[in-house]
């Protein structure tokens, strides 16, 4: 119990008032008189009621004292806390994070979550208005101002946890934009939301925030890399124990599932511990896991094998000089191929960071590994026809990246070299129906075909040149075996080949995530953290690309914050609080029945005299 006016506690001075004005009391004394035989039948009155009179004398200040008691509680007005709302709205923010899965005897923060804003909704009158704000990365109202409470309880029902970092700052002001000018309460149900991270906001009306209990014994994995030199993999772990007793952990490094490398480590209470793993075999991919605690999305963590090297760019044929210098600009390693005396060009052999460049080269004489061709020669596999002028200006044909910041639109070009068998190629760009720009999949291999000669273009004068450039050796590259890391449902821009027949995001056992649409590069990664990776089916066979989704750092902890309230106009409580329930009326009510009770014991005195 609390009092929101304790200050009235000062009105119990008045009881030693009431006291003395007792002893002050007129006394009465005894006096002999010649007869009692007109007392007689008062007498007899007074032996019946003996105990009341008696009783009376003491009975009459006792209750005073009451009446006086219960009316100094009703004036410094105490109350309970409990989740009784006031006003006639209620606006719930939910969290959903990663960090809402931690357990605490058997339960989760979540499932508690949920059970109390229910038990809350319940409770509600008929004509209660309850608003519901999921409180993802991109706040989602799921209801708004909704007086039917079975649809509300519905909703929360349905929610699941998004593994996304909460974005409480949005869902807060979300939520008093709903509220405004009406009265009623908004209650958060997270797990780790303080006070000091609302001392900016000023609230008109009473907040209440139930944070979830902490996980116990928890340990946290925050960080896990591996670096390659040479043939050997090396790999970093850092992690800390959350609990208050020092901890031997045990930490498992595997790759698709077989176990590369485990050691133990203890871990100081409340301390972070780095440490490094050595001679690692090399794979594409790593996995660090310990025993499962508390909090199991902070026990797991995966690392993809970075790229060595940028590629290395050979250019052939008569290429064009802007290409070269922008590409040493670029920090490329650029180097020109001779050719021998019969003409022929002497390619080094391929690894797969060699990139090609080709100015006029012949098909033939093409070497294996991507390609950019420039100008190409007549005839071939491409059935390329002699340079022709060209009517009308060129205009992008897909939404590619590759044509990132390129603006075609602004680009002259005189000639282009006709093109009657593309190869299943996509059209980049166009003038009028004749491609000019292309990319796709020959002989196993990217690559870009640009139908015309730079000297017939101003386009290496454009500012856009060298990113197009760039945009395009990134192309040729690939990203490797990986794609790289992501948030929990992070919208990405993904590449796909150009070949692709049908791509499809899975799980490293082959199962279906999610279809992907050829014609849209923007992705919606996974909602639960893993290693995934992207199928695509090609005429030639399918390729395979790896990505993580991982949780954000503010989500590797099972710590949790008290809970609390604040009153509206930002008044701070010092004290854990939900909502009050104020109690001063039934002391007032008690007062005045004692004060009944009083009258009627004066009136019986009064009239026994």
């Amino acid at each position: 119990m609390g009092f929101l006016a304790p200050v009235s506690f000062w009105f119990l001075s008045a009881i030693p008032i009431l006291l003395i004005f007792y002893f002050f009391k007129k006394q009465f004394e005894q006096q002999t008189i010649s007869s009692i035989y007109l007392w007689e039948q008062a007498l007899q009155e007074w032996e019946s009621d003996r105990w009341w009179n008696k009783l009376q004398k003491n009975l009459l200040l006792l209750l005073q004292l009451l009446i006086l008691l219960f009316l100094i509680f009703a004036l410094t007005r105490p109350y309970f806390t409990g989740d009784r709302v006031s006003g006639d709205h209620l606006v719930i923010v939910m969290d959903s994070s990663a960090t809402m899965m931690a357990e605490r005897d058997g339960t989760s923060r979540f499932a508690n979550a949920k059970e109390q804003a229910e038990d809350l909704i319940k409770k509600l009158g008929n004509e209660h208005k309850v608003s519901v704000i999921h409180a993802q990365k991109d706040p989602v109202l799921l209801a708004s101002n909704e007086t039917n409470h079975e649809v509300v309880l519905d909703e929360i029902r349905k929610l699941q946890v998004s593994y996304q970092h909460e974005n409480m700052k949005d869902s807060l002001q979300l939520a008093y934009s709903l509220i405004q000018q009406e009265t009623g309460e908004v209650h958060v149900f997270t797990d780790n939301l303080d006070k000091e991270t609302l001392t900016e906001q000023t609230f008109s009306n009473p907040i209440v925030v139930h944070n979830g209990k902490a996980a116990e014994n928890n340990i946290a994995i925050k960080a896990f890399g591996v670096k390659q030199t040479g043939d050997q993999i090396s790999a970093i772990v850092t992690a800390e124990n959350e609990s208050a007793e020092a901890m031997d952990v045990t930490f498992t490094v595997s790759n698709d599932g077989n176990e590369l490398e485990q050691v133990t480590e203890s871990i100081p209470p409340n301390e972070q511990l780095t440490f490094n793993l050595e001679n690692l075999s090399v794979h594409q991919y790593y996995q660090v896991k310990i025993e499962e605690d508390a909090y199991l999305s902070d026990n797991t963590m995966y690392a993809l094998l970075p790229e060595q090297q940028a590629p290395s760019i050979y250019l052939a044929g008569e290429v064009n000089p802007f290409i070269e210098q922008a590409l040493l600009s670029a920090g490329h390693d650029v180097t020109t191929v001779p050719t021998d005396e019969n003409g022929a060009y002497s390619f080094p052999e391929a690894t797969p960071e060699t990139i090609y460049i080709l100015s006029g080269v012949d098909a033939e004489q093409w070497p294996a590994g991507p390609k950019l061709v420039l100008s190409p020669s007549v005839g071939g596999p491409f059935d390329v026809k002699e340079k022709t002028a060209l009517t009308y200006g060129l205009k992008q044909v897909n939404d590619d990246p590759m044509l990132s910041y390129a603006d075609v639109g602004n680009v002259y070009l005189e000639k282009a070299f006709p093109v009657n068998n593309w190869n299943g190629f996509n059209p980049l760009v166009q003038s009028g129906e004749q491609t000019v720009i292309g990319k796709g999949i020959y002989e196993e291999a990217p690559l870009i075909l640009f139908a015309f000669d730079l000297d017939d273009s101003d386009w290496p004068l454009q500012p856009g040149f060298p990113i197009l450039l760039a945009n395009s050796v990134a192309e040729l590259a690939g990203s490797g075996e990986s794609l790289g890391y992501f948030s929990p449902m992070e919208s990405a821009t993904v590449n796909f080949s150009t070949t692709a027949n049908e791509v499809v995001l899975e799980q490293l056992d082959g199962e279906n995530v999610q279809e992907m649409d050829l014609g849209n590069p923007e992705v919606i990664m996974p909602r639960t953290p893993g290693i995934y990776q992207l199928h695509e089916k090609t005429a030639a066979g399918s390729l395979y690309r790896y990505f993580v989704v991982q949780l954000d750092n503010e989500e590797r902890t099972g710590k949790a914050a008290e809970s609390f309230s604040i009153d509206g106009e930002g008044a701070k409580n010092t004290d854990v609080q939900l909502t009050k329930q104020e109690i001063w009326r039934i002391f007032a009510a008690i007062a005045l029945l004692i004060l009944f009770i009083e009258w009627e014991v004066y009136r019986r005195g009064i009239s026994s005299r």
